[in-house]
């Protein structure tokens, strides 16, 4: 593996206009990515992971140009393509070849298997018929299927043939890059196991530099040299696979990790489950962008919150922002329960508490009389109050200040402000 990287992505951004109207007026942007950096060298498989719609696929598609990217860099073998005319990309584009997740959408039904495949040696200027036939004839012995395949339809393949052709017409032009895009995750589990091992035997035979997107986190371990973590846009952690996979410096990779399903039944307490819905990439929150659903949030200084007291707070306060709490839904509730005809103020504060995990007391004092009177406060009817209350007395730092992505003490970058260099950046910001 070289050391000079092949590919390298800075400050990437893919956005969508949001426009209404007659006019179509630009409201707003979707922003699918956001500012993303990292680099590939020849040789190296790099994962990206995530769940889905935080970007994935919107970075493979604009660093190799399919769209558009809105901004930054994209510098390969020490060129940036995003300058490129159309000549230019199309020599790019012999050099980076991408695989799409769905086999069968990918090919034309119209084609034989093997014009597919012939099609990029045909528009890259390979024009001897015959020529293109065996070459084609030699890949598909290469991928595991028969050269006299050549002349078959798609719809005579299973899906994991398909793929198999579609990995054929990638390599045809003998790429030094290779994006595949959820290239198993249509498969049969078995299937998944041959195609993962036959894109390792084809970069090692051709060194090729990959970018593998996946949410499969089981693939991407074995498959990955590193791994890069995206949540709404951004990175959020990138690191050597084993490092990543046994030592996680970002609540987000450890709660990806976590949701890993475990035979053992006694490590089944290590999973994490998240609070609260993803945000919009059209309206992403101020700060570190997984605040919003953080098991780690920071709380503010002036209280002492046990976190999980800390998390249900934050996620009564981010429903106070969307709207007044369904207090009908908890009279409702209470009544089938008890009997009783109409619940009092007291009786339905704590069914809000107990609707989103607070306790009936905070451990802390302070705390406990701040949300008291709120709830009071959205009780009586009074919503604008109970919001403001909370905004006054329970805004944590991850929502003050974006992290950057930097080097931790673990040895490699991650994004959160529970590292040390970026809190005490907070910090002194704060005394300052």
């Amino acid at each position: 593996m070289s050391d000079r990287p092949l590919l390298v992505v800075e400050g990437l951004q893919k956005h969508y206009p949001i426009t209404s109207g007659v006019l179509k007026r630009e409201t707003g942007r979707v922003r699918a990515v956001d500012g993303v950096d990292f680099a590939v060298s020849p040789g190296e498989t790099l994962g990206i992971v995530g769940e889905s719609g935080c970007g994935k696929s919107t970075v493979a598609t604009s660093l190799l140009r399919l769209e558009e990217p809105t901004a930054g860099e994209v510098s390969f073998d020490g060129e940036d393509i995003t300058d490129y005319g159309k000549r230019d990309l199309k020599r790019f584009r012999r050099r980076a070849q991408m695989i799409f997740q769905d086999p069968t959408a990918s090919f034309d039904p119209r084609m034989t298997v093997g014009e597919s495949v012939a099609e990029p040696l045909r528009i890259h200027g390979i024009t001897d018929r015959q020529r293109r036939r065996n070459v084609v004839k030699d890949l598909l012995g290469r991928v595991g299927l028969s050269p006299e395949d050549v002349d078959r339809y798609p719809h005579e393949f299973s899906g994991g043939q398909k793929q198999r052709i579609a990995l054929a017409r990638a390599l045809v032009v003998n790429p030094d890059l290779l994006v595949a895009d959820e290239p198993v995750s249509a498969l049969d589990v078995s299937i998944q196991a041959d195609i993962l091992e036959l894109m390792n035997d084809v970069q090692r035979e051709f060194d090729l530099a990959m970018l593998f997107i996946s949410h499969n986190l089981g693939v991407v371990r074995e498959v990955c040299d590193r791994v890069a973590v995206m949540y709404l846009g951004e990175i959020v952690e990138i690191a050597p696979t084993e490092q990543l996979f046994t030592d996680p410096q970002h609540p987000y990779t450890r709660a990806l990790l976590g949701s890993i399903p475990r035979p053992d039944p006694r490590r089944r307490g290590e999973s994490v489950t998240l609070s609260g819905d993803v945000p919009s990439p059209a309206n992403p929150p101020e700060g570190c962008r997984f605040h919003t659903r953080c098991p780690e949030v920071i709380p503010p200084s002036d209280y002492d919150f046990d976190q999980r007291e800390w998390r249900a707070v934050q996620d009564l306060r981010q429903r106070l922002h969307r709207e007044p709490l369904d207090l009908e839904t908890v009279r409702t509730a209470h009544t089938e329960t008890d009997g009783a005809d109409a619940p009092d103020d007291e009786t339905l504060a704590a069914g809000v508490r107990e609707e989103f995990g607070v306790p009936a007391e905070l451990t802390d004092a302070d705390a406990e009389r701040v949300l008291a009177e709120a709830l009071a406060a959205e009780v009586d009817g009074n919503h604008d109050c109970a919001r403001e209350r909370l905004d006054e007395a329970f805004v944590t730092p991850c929502e003050r200040t974006h992290p950057d992505l930097q080097e931790t003490d673990a040895g490699w970058a991650a994004a959160c402000l529970l590292h040390d260099d970026q809190r005490r950046a907070v910090e002194q910001a704060a005394d300052d």
